[in-house]
């Protein structure tokens, strides 16, 4: 969108088109407030991608905050003096203006908007008449009449000032969004049902100091986390992608600690905190001011860890093993999440993530589709705890079942019969998960895997 200077003479024209049309509006509509959106802009641009967005976004609120009316008449109106949106709505207005009130004043996107209240009589409720302040100046923080008569601020201040708002604003939204995505992939993860020696809906498949409750607590402990990852991302845009990672070295052993603070010592999420942390933060570098494609953020994940986990892989081989996973290492050179992380989550990539979206398309439920996904993971993971558990021959045996399963999944969904096998699948995970649960084997890095292919799912 090319910006166009406005001149006063445009102003006054669009303002009396304005006066016109709210005069009409208050007689066709008799006994009805008007509510008019316009854009506190400064300068001769008044319109710009970004101008738009946050009008959009204005517009969005205003909405909502009037839901509980009845809305006569909603229009809106995009010309290069600024777009504008003006509802008819049954209510008090002095009532409407105060809620209204609420939304300019309660971040600094509302500080953006210029919304009017006007009474059936066309009285303007004022601000002043509910008792409230006049509105704060962008970049001072002072009475905004006052700077506005004084030309306290240069108009280019003012319009970069106004930008930096909205880029800050959806840049916050999107950090707050991938936080909740996370939280819900951890949700849903536990919630798919049956996951053989996995914590499910049905039971706690072979551990004994967690259920799905406990899963519950971790995930809500641990949102925050995931959208401080998103955030490090973003302040991390177009810079060094290993320092990114780098970064995100304390906030993870904060979140450890949340987590059990939360579950009272259990470790329910710790690769998960490690997995998804780094994949939050992946968005947030990719994000280009309205979102950030899940896809090339799963193999940004290579360029953020690679370096790192070659180092401590190669420090494993030299030194003696410290954890389980380090044995594993040491012993079959199996490199687990690391080797994961490194290689950009080839598994979730290549075959979590295709076969949940295959499975959703053929019309499965997230339940199902979930198994499927979960089943393809198992297929081509070499899950170390999988092995600590069960040691490596039984790890292989599951892997080779779970190859001969997934091949069956592909074909029923590529030939239409997915959803008439499902129950035989279902049937079939449900004796893998008592089987496991004699066995005390617990394929945890799969379920790890699946909340990733989960939150890239959503994050699409």
């Amino acid at each position: 969108m090319a910006q166009i200077d406005v001149t006063v003479a445009d102003m006054m024209q669009a303002r009396e088109a304005r006066f016109v049309m709210q005069r009409t509006l208050l007689s066709r509509y008799p006994g009805a407030a008007l509510v008019c959106l316009t854009m506190n802009v400064a300068g001769p641009v008044k319109t710009t991608p970004a101008i738009e967005r946050a009008f959009a976004w204005g517009e969005a609120q205003i909405q909502a905050v009037l839901a509980a009316h009845a809305v006569l008449f909603h229009a809106a109106i995009h010309e290069k003096t600024g777009p504008e949106a003006v509802f008819a709505v049954q209510g008090d207005a002095k009532e409407i203006k105060r809620r209204l009130c609420a939304l300019e004043d309660g971040c600094a996107m509302g500080r953006l908007l210029d919304i009017d209240v006007i009474a059936a009589d066309g009285e303007k409720i004022a601000r002043t008449q509910l008792g409230l302040p006049p509105r704060k100046c962008l970049l001072c923080g002072q009475d905004a009449p006052v700077c506005a008569r004084s030309r306290a601020h240069s108009v280019a201040a003012l319009f970069d000032r106004t930008h930096a708002i909205i880029d800050a604003h959806f840049a916050d939204a999107y950090a707050a969004r991938v936080g909740e995505q996370a939280q819900r992939a951890l949700l849903c993860e536990a919630a798919v049902t049956p996951k053989p020696g996995l914590v499910d809906r049905a039971n706690a498949g072979a551990h004994e100091d967690m259920d799905v409750f406990t899963f519950i607590d971790s995930a809500c402990a641990l949102r925050t986390y995931f959208e401080a990852c998103a955030r490090t991302g973003l302040a991390c845009r177009g810079g060094d992608a290993q320092a990114c990672f780098d970064a995100l070295r304390t906030p993870g052993l904060l979140a450890e600690d949340a987590m059990k603070r939360a579950t009272h010592g259990v470790n329910t999420h710790k690769g998960a905190i490690f997995s998804l942390g780094i994949y939050a933060a992946a968005l947030g570098m990719g994000y280009d001011g309205e979102g950030s494609d899940p896809a090339a953020a799963l193999a940004r994940c290579a360029d953020m860890t690679r370096a790192r986990m070659q180092e401590e892989l190669a420090r494993i081989g030299r030194e003696e093993a410290r954890t389980f996973g380090e044995k594993i290492y040491k012993k079959s050179r199996v490199g687990g999440v690391r080797a994961e992380a490194a290689g950009g989550f080839v598994s979730v990539r290549e075959a979590g993530l295709p076969r949940l979206c295959a499975a959703l398309d053929a019309g499965l439920s997230l339940n199902d589709a979930g198994l499927c996904a979960l089943v393809a993971l198992m297929a081509c993971t070499q899950d170390t705890n999988a092995v600590r558990r069960g040691g490596e021959e039984a790890a292989e045996g599951l892997r080779r079942a779970a190859a001969e399963m997934d091949e069956g999944i592909a074909a029923a969904i590529a030939d239409g019969t997915i959803g008439a096998r499902m129950e035989a699948v279902r049937e079939r995970l449900a004796r893998w998960d008592e089987a496991f649960i004699r066995a005390r084997i617990s394929p945890g890095g799969c379920a790890d895997l699946l909340a990733l292919t989960l939150l890239a799912h959503f994050m699409t």
